[in-house]
């Protein structure tokens, strides 16, 4: 017994009159363009207390402002989600004896802790970047 042969569907190339497989287009200087190459970069140090560097300086102009205290848990909030504590212990000491400070009405203790702070979050070192791992480490895992 015979199949009944179906014409092609209409949205297939073939029933369209086109080629299935087309050759790849040549741009102006007759070459064919390359495929695009995602680069890897190399990755970048890490600079802890930014968050906390940030936040001192938003407050250090007016330590007695109305928002210097939610500033301030603000930074070490994100400080302490980083990780980054136990780096910062004398910038973290500074910031929290400020917002007792703050709490205390005493402007000029609080802008010299900001000002020890601040000082200390410009000499934090950079954490090294991670060496990429050898042929042999990668296979190995």
């Amino acid at each position: 017994m015979a199949t009944p042969v179906t014409a092609p569907h209409s949205q297939t190339p073939a029933a369209q009159g086109r080629p299935l497989a087309t050759a790849p287009t040549r741009v102006a200087g007759g070459q064919v363009p390359a495929r695009g190459r995602t680069v890897r970069q190399a990755p970048k140090a890490v600079h802890p207390g930014l968050h906390l560097r940030a936040a001192v300086e938003r407050v250090l102009p007016d330590p007695a402002g109305q928002a210097a205290v939610a500033e301030l848990m603000a930074g070490l909030a994100w400080t302490a989600a980083a990780g980054e504590t136990c780096l910062l212990t004398r910038p973290v000491a500074d910031v929290r004896r400020a917002i007792a400070a703050i709490a205390a009405a005493d402007t000029p203790a609080a802008r010299a802790a900001l000002d020890h702070a601040a000082a200390a979050l410009l000499d934090v070192p950079a954490l090294p970047v991670p060496r990429p791992a050898t042929a042999f480490e990668r296979r190995s895992i």
